[in-house]
């Protein structure tokens, strides 16, 4: 990083791609040295890997200039900023505290109003407020102002409101068949859809559209129509629609999990690096979603770098399901990177310490990591001790009904006991056999399968001939 430009370069690497595509279509800038900053900003928020350097000999006056542009034109449109200011003016009505200044700033806007915008439904709650205010004061020139506003977009509104109660219900009913495993959601689908897609209503109705049709594919395991409407919302956000970091960031850590079920390795570690640029209550879990992507494109080293660099997140956290989550993978990747005492060793702690919480949030991920460590070092007999104390093969058992089961932890069990001396070579078979008669092996799980094919018979060779016409 050159001293000289330091603070533009650390701006540069901030700027997200979909701010950059925005940002293109606004420019017009004459001027051959902006034109030069602005265009490498760009580029190198597109493509990271193909960074250009910025020119010094530039005056340095002009990067200011750049910067400012760029901040003010985002600030225009970021619909929390937006948000943030009005619900700010409404608490200081509450509170008999606001100023004159602040005052010309809202009827401005509302004089201004020309589109219906992200937050138009805490705009006009807001302003039923401030005409309430205006009159106790006898201020009848801003009144009118604003009851013209209300009376303007009173249909406005009233779309709003029955879209929004609408999306209620279509929030019980789709959240009320996914607990119940029934797909009857045709109606409210193409509903949903239409609201997603209209342009000339709130932007809030429309997220939460999005939001529902997300979570209805995804639990319908379609992946063909959640990758539709991740691509029609790309385009909105590259249009400056419905903007702010808090929906882009989101939208990029839900675009991993999208990709890994399509094994789009690459992808999924593009838009997981850009989940990861935020710094907030949520970025644990964007780590370890990038985390497991790394693991399944075998790229170790670069998973222990990412972990090193987030240890002091896992630190700091109270959630319980992200630290043991994040402690799993700490395992898992110093195993594959063949450091098995400290893996081991992490494990011990961990268990010892927090053992109520592994098994009330992520007991089977953490033991997965655990015992395939321990598998590693053949260390069978403290594998049986796990599950004399934490009766893990009945806990299994309990997670069958799961689409993508698979009795690893089970098996790792029987090997251990068969290798302990504990049951027959006919018990281990029989099981395993029986096991793998009701096992589905899908997109989701088959990569999981193979990892735990290697490990069992990498422990015990005669194990392939049982596995071989599953793995393919």
């Amino acid at each position: 990083m050159k001293p000289k430009l330091k603070i533009f370069e650390t701006f540069s690497q901030s700027l997200l791609p979909h701010e950059a595509q925005y940002l293109s279509k606004l420019s017009n800038f004459q001027d051959v040295g902006k034109l030069d900053i602005f265009n490498k900003l760009v580029h190198n928020a597109l493509y990271p890997n193909q960074s250009q350097e910025f020119d010094e000999e530039i005056d340095k006056r002009k990067y200011h200039y750049i910067k400012s542009w760029v901040e003010k034109r985002l600030e225009c449109i970021d619909v929390d900023k937006v948000g943030d200011w009005i619900l700010n003016f409404k608490r200081k009505l509450y509170l008999d505290l606001v100023t004159s200044q602040e005052e010309r700033e809202i009827l401005d806007y509302i004089q201004n109003y020309k589109k219906i915008s992200f937050n138009f439904g805490i705009l006009y709650e807001t302003m039923k407020e401030y005409r309430s205010y205006l009159m106790i004061r006898l201020r009848y020139e801003d009144h009118e102002v604003v009851k013209s506003f209300l009376e303007g977009y009173a249909s406005v509104f009233h779309k709003f409101q029955e879209i929004k109660d609408k999306l209620y219900q279509a929030t019980i009913d789709i959240t009320q068949q996914y607990t119940s495993k029934h797909n009857d959601n045709v109606y409210w689908e193409k509903w949903l859809y239409k609201v997603f897609k209209t342009q000339d209503i709130d932007g809030s109705n429309r997220y939460k559209a999005f939001i529902l049709l997300a979570f209805m594919y995804n639990s319908q395991n379609n992946t063909t129509k959640l990758k539709q409407i991740f691509d029609d919302i790309d385009v909105f956000f590259a249009q400056g629609q419905m903007y702010c970091r808090r929906l882009l960031y989101n939208y990029y850590s839900s675009r991993v999990l999208l990709h890994s079920k399509q094994n789009e390795t690459e992808k999924a570690i593009y838009y997981g690096r850009l989940s990861i640029r935020q710094d907030n209550e949520d970025t644990l879990m964007y780590v370890n979603n990038l985390v497991s992507i790394y693991l399944r494109a075998h790229e170790f080293a670069e998973a222990k770098k990412l972990l090193d660099e987030y240890q002091s997140y896992f630190e700091v956290s109270h959630n319980f399901y992200r630290r043991i989550t994040f402690m799993s993978y700490q395992i898992r990747v110093l195993s594959e990177l063949h450091q098995y005492l400290t893996a081991e060793n992490l494990g011990i702690y961990f268990l010892k310490k927090y053992g109520e919480e592994i098994l009330q949030y992520r007991w089977h991920h953490f033991f997965t990591s655990y015992i395939n460590v321990l598998l590693r070092q053949e260390k069978y007999a403290q594998i049986v001790q796990l599950e004399r104390k934490y009766h893990l093969i009945e806990r299994e058992i309990k997670r069958k009904s799961k689409a993508d089961f698979i009795p690893n932890i089970t098996w790792a069990i029987y090997l251990a006991k068969y290798m302990e001396n504990s049951i027959e070579r006919e018990d281990l078979v029989l099981y395993i056999e029986k096991s793998l008669e009701d096992l589905n092996i899908s997109e989701s799980n088959a990569n999981v399968f193979k990892n735990v094919y290697n490990l069992l018979t990498k422990n015990l060779p005669e194990l392939t001939r049982i596995f071989k016409s599953y793995v393919a």
